[in-house]
């Protein structure tokens, strides 16, 4: 595993800090989807360049690409870059010579954060999540369920957004559940575009060779501050012609957590099998967790979200409009 000095912005002294899931980052290559942090304020965890040393035999193995102990885990991308993720505070890139900085974000952003946040004792969950006056609402899913196609439609209904894709849930000391603010952009397909009315010209690629673009969220669009969780929409396809909604109960609610947690196959190895079972049980207690579906021969996008907010609005006896002050009026 060879580092690759490169230009300026792959350099261990070219550093930026930035602000996601609660937490300072200070990471060696831009970051645009991320919020900007100032230079003051000291990291929480430091991503840098260097070698990823070799696998000790001791590692346990979590698929090809990743090796596992309770102190730290290795995962990559071939041709793109190895990470050691280590204690909750330090990221290693070992990165393979050509790739692009959008392929190294991806890995970084996506894999490399839920694992650290899971070293961090947070519950990382492949959801996307809005804020509404009665605290945050997760969409809950997996690839291609829609998460990010409905949170667009709540954004055009007034609802902010806090997180796209990986929604950090935080217990406080009292052992309440809070939604930290994630990402500041969005991801749609090209037809998911369309149906929002959403241009796509000028807007960056997740990959060159995808139909699936990255759209910035600013403004009273982007929620800043976490927030209490309130409820999660479990999102699925089904047979039927009908758009169905049902609350879940029991354990029923415990295991769509653990279905839908991010890297949920290695926490065992990692030896947090048990912080996580219990993290996933609090939550489960204290939020409403509702099933989702959808027929499989069409989104029928407003009809789903008419359903989820006529669901929400009622059973969280939210009566006031989406364009409320903020997270101060949840707190009053």
């Amino acid at each position: 595993m060879t580092h690759c000095e490169g230009p300026a912005s792959h350099r261990p002294d070219f550093n930026l800090r930035y602000g996601a899931y609660g937490l300072v980052w200070q990471v060696p290559l831009p970051c645009p989807e991320w919020r900007t942090a100032s230079a003051c304020h000291a990291p929480d965890v430091v991503v840098r360049y260097g070698p990823v040393p070799p696998v000790p035999p001791t590692d346990l193995t979590a698929g090809p690409l990743r090796q596992v102990t309770p102190e730290a885990v290795r995962c990559g991308l071939p041709d793109v870059a190895w990470l050691l993720v280590r204690g909750g505070n330090d990221i290693l890139i070992d990165r393979r010579e050509g790739a692009d900085d959008g392929r190294v974000r991806l890995l970084l952003l996506g894999t490399g954060t839920a694992l650290l946040l899971h070293q961090r004792g947070l519950l990382p969950l492949h959801a996307s999540a809005i804020l509404t006056p009665a605290g945050a609402v997760l969409f809950m899913g997996h690839s291609g369920a829609g998460k990010s196609t409905l949170l667009n439609e709540f954004l055009r209904r007034g609802y902010p957004m806090l997180a796209e894709d990986l929604a950090a849930v935080r217990l406080d000391a009292a052992g309440v559940a809070w939604v930290e603010p994630g990402v500041r952009v969005t991801k749609l397909w090209a037809d998911s575009a369309a149906a929002l009315g959403q241009p796509t010209a000028g807007l960056a690629r997740v990959r060159p060779e995808l139909e699936k673009f990255v759209v910035p969220v600013g403004g009273a669009a982007l929620a800043d501050t976490a927030a209490p969780l309130a409820a999660l929409y479990v999102l699925s396809a089904h047979n039927e012609p009908n758009i169905l909604l049902k609350e879940r109960r029991d354990a029923r609610k415990f295991n769509a957590l653990l279905d839908h947690t991010w890297q949920k196959l290695v926490v065992k190895r990692m030896g947090l099998h048990t912080a996580h079972f219990q993290r996933a049980i609090a939550v489960a207690n204290q939020a409403r967790i509702v099933r989702v579906q959808r027929p499989d021969d069409g989104f029928r996008l407003k009809e789903l979200a008419d359903a989820v907010e006529v669901d929400f609005r009622a059973n969280l006896k939210i009566a006031q409009p989406p364009n409320f002050t903020g997270i101060e009026k949840l707190r009053n």
